[in-house]
C-alpha cells in the first residue's frame, strides 16, 4: 500500500489523530514531520496531528488514547445526536481489570465506570463524530437503556433522547436489538413500554 493511500484512509477514519494511530497506517515520526512542514497536516500538540480543513476532535483523541474504554451516557447521547446537554466530562466505560492512571482521567475530564465483560462488551459498535472521526461508543439501544435507568440522568434529557430516537422511523430490528439489551441488561426496564406510548 502507498503512502499516498495510507495518508488517505487514515483521513477518512482520523482527520484529528495521534501518533499512535499514524503508525497503525504505516506513518512514520519521520513522514509526519515533513507531511507537518509541507503543510499536507498541521501538529497541534505533541503527538497530535490533525487534517486542514478539520475541527480538532476531543471525542476522537479520546477514543485513539483510551483504546479500551467506550464513550456512554451523555457522551453516547452526543454522538448519536440524541441531546443538546454539553457535559463537563466524558463518560467512558472501560472492562474491570484495565485501569489507566487516576491522573491522567482527571486531566482528560473523564468519568470513569468498569464493568465485567459481560456487560461491557454489549452494544459496543463504532461511529463518525460531527467532525467525521470514528470513536467507539454504545449502539443508540444499548445508550437508550443506560441512559433511562441511571439514576444521575435529569428527566427530560432521558425524554428528549427518546423522542429523538423515534423521529429516526425505528424498526423492527431495532426494536428487536433493544428488547434483547433489555433482557441481558436490565430485565426490568420500563423503556420499552414507555416508547409504546410515545409511538402511539
Amino acid at each position: 500500500m502507498t503512502k499516498l493511500n495510507s495518508l488517505k484512509r487514515l483521513e477518512h477514519d482520523f482527520p484529528t489523530f495521534t501518533y499512535k494511530t499514524a503508525q497503525q497506517y504505516d506513518l512514520s515520526k519521520y513522514e509526519l514531520h515533513e507531511l507537518s512542514n509541507d503543510g499536507t497536516i498541521y501538529k497541534i500538540d505533541r503527538g497530535v496531528y490533525i487534517f486542514p480543513g478539520y475541527l480538532l476532535d476531543e471525542f476522537s483523541l479520546l477514543s485513539q488514547r483510551f483504546s479500551r474504554g467506550v464513550f456512554s451516557l451523555i457522551s453516547a447521547l452526543i454522538i448519536h445526536n440524541l441531546t443538546d446537554e454539553m457535559s463537563l466530562h466524558y463518560d467512558i466505560v472501560f472492562p474491570q481489570g484495565y485501569h489507566p492512571a487516576t491522573g491522567t482521567l482527571k486531566e482528560n475530564n473523564i468519568r470513569a465506570r468498569y464493568l465485567s465483560k459481560k456487560y461491557y462488551s454489549l452494544g459496543i459498535t463504532t461511529k463518525k463524530t460531527e467532525n467525521a472521526s470514528t470513536v467507539r461508543v454504545y449502539s443508540v439501544e444499548r445508550t437508550l437503556l443506560d441512559v433511562w435507568e441511571s439514576n444521575e440522568i435529569e428527566p427530560y434529557v432521558k425524554n428528549e433522547a427518546l423522542k429523538r430516537y423515534l423521529s429516526t422511523e425505528v424498526n423492527a430490528t431495532q426494536i428487536k436489538s433493544l428488547n434483547k439489551l433489555k433482557d441481558e441488561l436490565y430485565p426490568s426496564s420500563t423503556l420499552l413500554k414507555t416508547l409504546e406510548v410515545y409511538s402511539q
